[in-house]
């Protein structure tokens, strides 16, 4: 069973971003997706409302978070996501937030680590990582050919998100799973084996 999940949205509880919950689920549902993780950049817990919507809509979403630190931005997936509220502003380590992160069983994925001002691309010299963004929709081609040549490099798989802060844009870009995903467990275990590749719907 493949399953097609977008693992970098952001919606009206982030501050840059737009999209009330079943606007967002709905717009999921007309790109296609069987799932998709929401990567706010802040207010984490507020997200929750997504999973009550989830069974309405017949979708796998996520709780997830979009984590700053000095050398650009991580996607954080574990289950108790508020755990992560400590790591909110732009002053954070990235190597000390994905060591807490695996030591709570969860994974990292370095976003979009060629952006300027916003990447990861020190993810060479970070060790845990569990993906590499490699298709991010607000990206341009050749930030996601740096990306698709650093997990390469790395031997990480690659994962796809729109990246979207309006509802049209989700689905643009996605995670293809070649196994069920619908639990964060399912998340995270598929994330670490590699059971994953990125699709560009541009």
């Amino acid at each position: 069973m493949r399953m097609r999940i977008d693992l970098h949205v952001h919606t009206a509880y982030s501050d840059d971003a737009y999209g009330e919950p079943e606007e967002v689920l709905a717009a999921a549902v007309k790109a296609g997706l069987d799932g998709l993780a929401i990567t706010e950049h802040g207010n984490y817990e507020k997200s929750e409302i997504f999973l009550k919507l989830a069974p309405r809509f017949n979708l796998a979403v996520f709780v997830g978070a979009e984590v700053a630190t000095r050398s650009g931005h991580l996607l954080v997936f574990s289950d108790d996501i508020g755990r992560w509220n400590r790591f909110k502003g732009e002053n954070n380590d990235a190597q000390e937030v994905i060591d807490a992160v695996n030591s709570a069983g969860g994974a990292v994925v370095a976003a979009h680590p060629y952006r300027v001002g916003h990447g990861c691309g020190s993810a060479a010299k970070l060790s845990g990582l569990a993906a590499i963004e490699s298709c991010n929709g607000a990206n341009q081609s050749f930030e996601d050919q740096l990306a698709w040549m650093l997990a390469e490099k790395l031997s990480l798989p690659c994962t796809g998100g729109s990246d979207a802060h309006f509802t049209d844009e989700i689905g643009r870009c996605y995670t293809l799973f070649t196994v069920p995903v619908r639990t964060m467990s399912d998340l995270v275990a598929a994330l670490k084996a590699g059971h994953c590749t990125a699709v560009d719907c541009r």
